[in-house]
């Protein structure tokens, strides 16, 4: 097959989109230079780590730390956060926390799972940050944390701070929303003005740490302004390498496939990458086998993993099929338990989940590189093997009705 000049393969188109993106590119050579500047946060792999974000703003907020701000930073991030959201109504004002002192102040982390808690006796006064990094607000978590505080600290100022990147509106109206922007404001103005009073490590601690927003988090930032540009320059070279790039999920699948084709006895049903099912081979009886509308095997109890990008989560799942068979499944869970755990009272329609087992946690994600994960996933497979599995199995067997011989389903 020939082509003319103007007439290019596929393969050729993105060699030469390639080419284009890595050879004389001011923009990302701007953008390398940036990158290359040391930045312990960076280093850490704390940029997209949302408790290690906590902390260190808890760190901050925190009078009574080693880092010779006292309670300085707590009330310049308040006072700000008050004047920008002008339009709500608040039983505290900047005034206030100009002539009050806030050096009493206790913060606590994760207290009802409140990312950051800060409580001001003497001024019977509560604060309440909520920070998102990569993730959204759930299960009415904000008025949930407001209710928690008022019970608890009844009659105090509560204040809350609804913190995401870009100031996202908050459900509950009584918070305020403030970005990372503003943090960045904060840290930077205090490192010009307590330049010549603050510790030489506590000072560089602070640039890092609002450089490091600034080149991946506020949106306004220098970095993100280049990965636009170039990303609008050079879509289809960008797009190429997304395509191929290692993933997380794709990685944890890999794993998960490997531990269940070693290990005797269960084999693999339908997989994509955020769901990977399997069974054991002795389910397969005719009973068992009548499935409907779920996977091309026909079977009706399946193990599923549900790997998320935040969460690795096994399941026991009734499946669809015969109703008879469905509902017998159901009832012997429900029975049976610790062995089986049946979060809905009633058999749904489609899919019941009868067991789970969490083998990886937001938390795990952050704190942990790929091999770790594997590691982690590795042990908690072993005590599933070792302890849920068997359990399961002799809830199964003594199912009579099941297995060919016994009495049969219609």
């Amino acid at each position: 097959m020939t082509y003319s000049e103007t007439e290019l393969t596929v393969s050729e188109i993105d060699r030469q989109a390639l080419e284009t993106l890595v050879v004389d590119n001011a923009d990302l050579e701007r953008l390398e230079t940036l990158l290359d500047r040391f930045n312990i946060f960076e280093a850490v792999g704390a940029v997209r780590q949302e408790l290690r974000h906590s902390d260190f703003l808890a760190f901050l907020l925190n009078p009574q730390q080693n880092h010779g701000l006292g309670d300085t930073f707590v009330k310049r991030l308040l006072q700000k956060a008050l004047v920008s959201s002008r339009g709500t109504l608040m039983s505290v004002t900047p005034i206030d926390l100009d002539v009050w002192s806030l050096d009493e102040t206790t913060v606590l982390r994760e207290w009802q799972n409140i990312d950051v808690l800060l409580l001001n006796e003497p001024h019977r006064l509560a604060v309440i940050i909520e920070n998102k990094i990569g993730s959204s607000e759930h299960s009415d978590q904000l008025i949930r944390y407001r209710r928690s505080v008022s019970q608890h600290y009844p009659s105090w100022n509560i204040i809350g701070l609804y913190l995401t990147l870009d100031g996202e509106t908050p459900s509950d109206e009584s918070y305020l929303p403030i970005d990372y922007g503003l943090i960045c404001e904060v840290i930077e103005g205090l490192c010009v003005s307590r330049a010549t009073t603050l510790g030489l490590d506590t000072r560089t601690l602070m640039i890092h740490y609002a450089q490091m927003l600034r080149r991946h988090i506020v949106s306004e930032s220098e970095i993100a302004e280049l990965c636009l540009r170039i990303y609008h320059k050079h879509t289809r070279a960008l797009d190429l390498i997304f395509e191929y790039r290692p993933d997380q999920q794709a990685a944890i699948r890999e794993v998960l496939e490997r531990l269940i084709r070693q290990t005797p006895g269960l084999v693999l049903d339908h997989c994509s990458k955020g769901n990977i099912k399997f069974c054991p081979t002795v389910w397969d009886v005719p009973v068992l086998l009548q499935g409907k509308g779920w996977t091309r095997s026909g079977r009706i109890l399946l193990f599923e993993f549900i790997n998320a990008t935040e969460s690795l989560k096994l399941k026991l799942i009734i499946g669809p099929g015969p109703d008879g068979t469905r509902r017998k499944l159901f009832d012997m869970a429900r029975d049976r338990s610790p062995t089986f755990r049946t979060p809905s009272r009633s058999l749904n329609i489609k899919w019941n989940e009868i067991f789970a087992r969490s083998f990886l946690t937001e938390k795990s994600y952050e704190e942990a590189s790929n091999d770790k994960l594997e590691e982690e996933i590795g042990k908690h497979w072993v005590n599933f093997a070792q302890n849920d599995f068997p359990a399961i199995s002799a809830a199964l067997n003594a199912e009579k009705w099941i297995w060919p011989g016994e009495l049969a389903i219609t």
